[in-house]
């Protein structure tokens, strides 16, 4: 019996994800996301490919899901995608609920990991392509870059997942917008919805290594 089938009998929705295509699947000690890529996303086609290699290439950089297993798409069956379950609540769950020093706590946090995606450098800015992440330029004159890096690319309260004890940063979920484009880009996006306290903290821990 392989990893999904072990699961397949405890899957149910996940909680605001694609009720159609992402489920949450109880294994016998240990709880994982299965994914099915039943439509193409913006990328196209090989969507799923350009998930799990960025979802490879970023573990350990900053707090992904791990890549448990790959199914590629064959005939009508579409491509599945397993990983693990990260812990932590929605940011945009939390948000109501923090005061001054927690939201510059989460703030910090999540500026050093936004640093660590900064440093992530890519060649040219672009779109990913496959998934070996080749880059599709971008036309000429949008979104150029002198130094390119990854960029999430919608990096919004909803895809950030916080420890509500610690208010540390325990996931960044959802990456179909990502690409590589310009350094600054993914603090831009979090000024454009954070409270002050938590978009000035993130500033401030990202500045300290990209002034």
């Amino acid at each position: 019996m392989d990893l999904f089938e072990s699961f397949a009998s405890g899957l149910s929705p996940v909680p605001g994800g694609r009720s159609a295509e992402s489920f949450l699947a109880q294994g016998a000690d240990e709880v994982s996301v299965v994914r099915l890529w039943v439509r193409p996303d913006r990328r196209g086609a090989e969507g799923w490919a350009i998930e799990v290699a960025l979802l490879t290439l970023l573990r350990g950089v900053v707090p992904v899901p791990e890549v448990r297993e790959v199914r590629r798409p064959v005939g009508e069956m579409p491509a599945l995608v397993v990983t693990s379950f990260l812990p932590g609540e929605r940011l945009d769950v939390l948000l109501p609920d923090l005061t001054g020093p927690a939201l510059q706590k989460v703030g910090e946090s999540l500026g050093q990991l936004l640093d660590r995606l900064s440093g992530v450098a890519m060649l040219r800015a672009g779109e990913f392509a496959d998934a070996e992440l080749s880059i599709a330029p971008f036309p000429p004159g949008e979104r150029t870059a002198g130094r390119a890096c990854l960029v999430h690319g919608d990096l919004g309260a909803a895809r950030v997942l916080v420890d509500p004890v610690r208010l540390e940063v325990t996931g960044l979920l959802d990456w179909e917008q990502a690409h590589a484009g310009e350094p600054g880009a993914d603090l831009v996006t979090v000024r454009g919805w954070a409270p002050d306290p938590l978009a000035d903290a993130a500033e401030a821990a990202y500045r300290r290594f990209w002034p």
